[in-house]
């Protein structure tokens, strides 16, 4: 029943009645905001990747097929869009020196690693170099870890995959960081 009301609001919305959008998007924006919590920590980014999600929802309603329910189908575009943000903020470096400055500096403070910031920047650098190079899945478990201080439980409970992967995915991080460090040093 829910289905077919969905269904009905799509085909109107298709059909040149673009105010009936609102209705999907007051329903649904719960669950949307549920899924962008899951992948960003600041309220204006949350609001903004929402936003997309839907504008992107709206943008491709035409192909939504009605096979499954409307909100499975915008749940994965959600988490799609979501995974693809992660991934290019990390790529731009956007937020990745705010989130190292604290905790990977702590780590290096071990004086025959980096006797002074310039080689502490330099090492840095090489840090943010690799993690655009290692596997993108090993990233962004690391990032997780590192940067967001997350449990592997967190951490599997909002990628969808076990713990002891996440351990294999970060622990081959590491591998592959420490030895594009070593390459490029």
């Amino acid at each position: 029943m829910k289905n077919e009301k969905e269904f009905q609001i799509v085909d109107a919305v298709l059909n040149g009645n673009k105010d009936r959008y609102r209705e999907l998007v007051d329903q649904y924006a719960p669950m949307v905001f549920h899924i962008v919590n899951q992948f960003v920590d600041y309220r204006d980014e949350a609001e903004e990747l929402a936003q997309d999600i839907f504008v992107k929802t709206y943008e491709r309603l035409a192909s939504f097929d009605k096979k499954s329910r409307f909100s499975s189908w915008l749940y994965m575009i959600a988490k799609n869009h979501c995974r693809d943000y992660v991934k290019n903020v990390r790529r731009q470096n956007k937020s990745f020196s705010e989130m190292n400055q604290h905790k990977l500096e702590q780590q290096m403070k071990d004086e025959s690693r980096a006797d002074t910031d310039m080689e502490k920047n330099e090492w840095l650098q090489l840090l943010e170099e690799g993690l655009k190079v290692i596997n993108q899945e090993y990233a962004e478990a690391f990032l997780m870890k590192y940067r967001s201080r997350m449990t592997y439980n967190a951490m599997s409970q909002r990628l969808g995959v076990s713990v002891s992967a996440l351990k294999v995915r970060v622990y081959r991080a590491k591998k592959e960081l420490k030895t594009y460090i070593e390459k490029n040093s």
